[in-house]
């Protein structure tokens, strides 16, 4: 029987998050969610009043700025998405036994093997899911049906905003002719520029050239682009895919030569990430900083651990071991410093806490804990693991 899934796509994410959270922007129909105006950073997703005048998910705020004068610009909260998106997720797992979280707003559903259920379409299924959705999460979304990962995603992104498209085995030819090249993964911006400005613009175009034709265009990846063009994609699901890395990163509204300031946003950052580490139950085993000068000239240091770690203040030792020498080239370089981040890798699954070790790791342990447990009551910025710790190196010395 032939693979069938699902790919659920919220709606304007970011930006129906904040509405939900700040009442005053529920009636805000300009809405830009990423930064505030004055910022440099980029932008997450716009309100569809917003993308009207062409702003999108990654665009530089200072051009969305330029594009829409009179939108409103919102810097929203990480840990209210991460809230928002277990609240879909938890949906989407009565549905499916095997759901994959592509992103915090897109996720996969297997229902290979439900013909007997649904033999004709998954159309209903589908609309149950967006109603559960929407009254649980309070939060619109778009469904995508196909015989793979490719084809539910591209259905999805053509239903959008709240609808819901299934493309039945043997139309997937039919449903891509009209579709644009740059729609097809692999396809990036630039790449697409590239071919249409030889006239190489739509997916029927591919279906259509022989594959030594397409080869003299697009080179080495024509076989893999004209598979894609008759729609071929992957048909398999991992439920227990572990993500490659967790990072935060932002861009300085103004060039910094400030080594404290740059600290003080790492540790912000390593709190975060660690915090996301412990809900997801992993921990890393790599720390890697990247900064990024303001000639654009971008450098990232990375150090492994000698023990995988979930908690903020390691990552946070390991991620100011790193900043050091990378700022250091800045300053030998003359420039400031318009971007910084940090990020851990290597993941795996949490082992149980190690009885025996040092007592030290299990102070900053039970500190963590404590931190944690306040956040969940009272919001993420109530408390830092930074001041506690701090708080408790003090105490411990008096």
């Amino acid at each position: 029987m032939p693979p069938r899934f699902l790919h659920v796509d919220l709606d304007a994410f970011f930006v129906e998050v904040c509405r939900q959270r700040h009442p005053e922007l529920r009636a805000v129909d300009l809405l830009v969610v990423g930064g505030r105006r004055d910022q440099r950073g980029v932008v997450q997703s716009a309100s569809y009043g917003a993308r009207a005048y062409g702003i999108h998910a990654g665009m530089p705020i200072a051009q969305a700025v330029r594009l829409c004068p009179a939108a409103t610009f919102f810097q929203g909260e990480f840990g209210h998405y991460r809230e928002a998106s277990h609240a879909v997720q938890a949906v989407l797992q009565r549905h499916s036994p095997t759901v994959v979280m592509a992103s915090m707003d897109e996720a996969y559903l297997d229902f290979s093997g439900t013909e007997r259920l649904f033999p004709v379409s998954l159309l209903p299924s589908a609309e149950l899911i967006r109603a559960e959705v929407k009254a649980e999460a309070g939060l619109d979304c778009s469904i995508g049906i196909g015989a793979n990962r490719m084809i539910a995603k591209l259905a999805s992104d053509a239903a959008k905003p709240r609808g819901m498209l299934e493309i039945r085995p043997g139309w997937e030819e039919g449903f891509l002719a009209g579709l644009p090249l740059r729609a097809l993964p692999g396809v990036g911006p630039k790449t697409a520029e590239r071919w249409a400005a030889i006239g190489f613009t739509e997916v029927a175009q591919v279906q259509a050239a022989s594959l030594e034709a397409l080869a003299a265009i697009v080179g080495d990846g024509a076989a893999e682009l004209k598979a894609r063009a008759h729609g071929y994609g992957g048909t398999t699901l991992n439920a227990n895919r572990i993500a490659k890395s967790i990072g935060r990163e932002t861009t300085l509204s103004r060039d910094s030569t400030r080594l404290e300031q740059l600290d003080q946003l790492l540790a912000l950052f390593s709190a975060r990430i660690g915090s996301e580490l412990r809900s997801e139950g992993l921990v890393a085993r790599t720390v890697t900083v990247k900064l990024r000068h303001g000639d654009f000239h971008t450098v990232t240091r990375r150090r492994t651990l000698e023990q995988p770690t979930d908690l903020d203040q390691e990552l946070l030792s390991a991620g100011r071991a790193l900043l050091g020498p990378a700022y250091d080239e800045a300053r030998r370089r003359g420039q400031g410093v318009r971007l910084v981040g940090i990020s851990a890798s290597g993941l795996m699954a949490a082992a149980p806490v190690d009885l025996f070790e040092p007592a030290g790791r299990s102070k900053l342990r039970t500190v963590t804990e404590a931190v944690d447990k306040v956040r969940q009551r009272f919001g993420y910025d109530a408390v830092s693991s930074a001041n506690l710790t701090g708080a408790i190196r003090k105490r411990d010395h008096s």
